[in-house]
C-alpha cells in the first residue's frame, strides 16, 4: 500500500509497514484536528506523511487559548467541534491520525481554518485524511517522535 493511499485507514488498523511518526498538541487543538483545523507551529518542517495525532498531559489554560485565538475564533473553533468549553479534557492520549501534505508561512487568510489568530512567525501544516482512533495512551516527548510496530499494531481507525 502506498503512503497516499488511504483506502486501508477508512477502517480498521493502520498498515504496519508504512513509516509513522508523532507530534502532540495540547489540547483542546488536537481535537480540533479532527474537524479540518490547519494546525499552526512557530517551525517550518519538511516532514510529510502520516502522522500520528496526540494529545499533551496537559491542555491549554483558558486564558492562553483566548490569547492564542482570540474570542471570536475560539468560539467558532468550539462551534465546528460541537463541543462546549468544558468537554475536551482527554489529555496524554494519541487520538487520530493524518497526511502531514504541506508546510508554508501562515498568511492572514488561514486565521479561519487555524482558529488561532494570525501572526508573522508561524508556519501552517496542513494535514489531509485525519481519521480518528481508538485512544491509546501516550507518552510522548516534545517534537517528532517515531512510532513502534507494537505501537502501530494497536491503532483501531473509527
Amino acid at each position: 500500500m502506498g503512503a497516499d493511499n488511504v483506502s486501508g485507514l477508512c477502517e480498521g488498523s493502520f498498515p504496519i509497514d508504512q513509516k509513522l511518526l508523532a507530534l502532540s498538541w495540547k489540547q483542546p487543538f488536537a481535537t480540533a484536528m479532527l474537524y479540518g483545523k490547519i494546525e499552526t507551529r512557530t517551525w517550518n518542517t519538511k516532514v510529510r506523511g502520516w502522522v500520528l495525532i496526540c494529545t499533551s498531559l496537559k491542555a491549554y489554560s483558558k486564558d492562553i487559548e483566548h490569547e492564542l485565538c482570540g474570542t471570536d475564533l475560539y468560539y467558532k473553533m468550539l462551534r465546528a467541534m460541537n463541543k462546549d468549553s468544558g468537554t475536551l479534557d482527554l489529555n496524554g492520549y494519541a487520538i487520530a491520525i493524518g497526511r502531514l501534505v504541506d508546510s508554508r508561512k501562515m498568511k492572514p487568510e488561514d486565521a479561519d481554518k487555524c482558529f488561532v489568530k494570525w501572526r508573522e512567525d508561524l508556519y501552517c501544516h496542513v494535514y489531509e485524511d485525519v481519521r480518528q482512533i481508538k485512544p491509546i495512551i501516550w507518552k510522548g516527548t516534545q517534537g517528532w517522535k517515531e512510532v513502534t510496530e507494537d505501537i502501530k499494531r494497536t491503532i483501531e481507525v473509527i
